[in-house]
């Protein structure tokens, strides 16, 4: 399975990361974060987690266009009449997109998703002709 592009590249993070803490330059707040991903491949399925707390099931679009299986979420910024000053601020359940090209191998019409305790879990069942047959024993005559 392969990951088909990423929505947060590495450098500005480590550049923010960098100077807003060691320089105190006030950047602009990240727009995007990127969730992690697992995923696992057992004998019958892979198995996709992606971990995304504070948000609802209803949050999630899970598409299948081609080969490509997109993850997505949009959140409305809400204002918060609040006057606190944060020092420094990661909690930010903002919109992203994750898309994968899944291999020819998945059974499309079988995929499911759970969303439960923050983690979006996304079975993928392999076709039964991807599944590999078991060793036997063959007879010398």
């Amino acid at each position: 399975m392969n990951i088909v592009r990423k929505t947060t590249p590495w450098f500005p993070s480590i550049f923010d990361e960098i100077f807003t803490r060691d320089f105190g330059i006030d950047l602009a707040p990240k727009t995007h974060q990127t969730p992690a991903v697992n995923i696992t491949e057992k004998e019958n399925t892979f198995h996709m987690e992606l971990v995304a707390p504070g948000k609802e099931k209803k949050d999630f679009h899970v598409e299948l266009e081609e080969d490509t299986l997109t993850i997505s979420t949009t959140t409305d910024q809400e204002s918060n009449e609040d006057n606190s000053k944060f020092t420094r601020r990661e909690f930010d359940y903002a919109s992203f997109q994750r898309s994968f090209r899944i291999p020819e191998t998945i059974d499309t019409k079988n995929i499911k998703a759970n969303y439960k305790n923050g983690l979006l879990s996304i079975i993928l069942p392999k076709r039964k002709e991807a599944i590999p047959e078991p060793k036997k024993q063959i007879e010398i005559r």
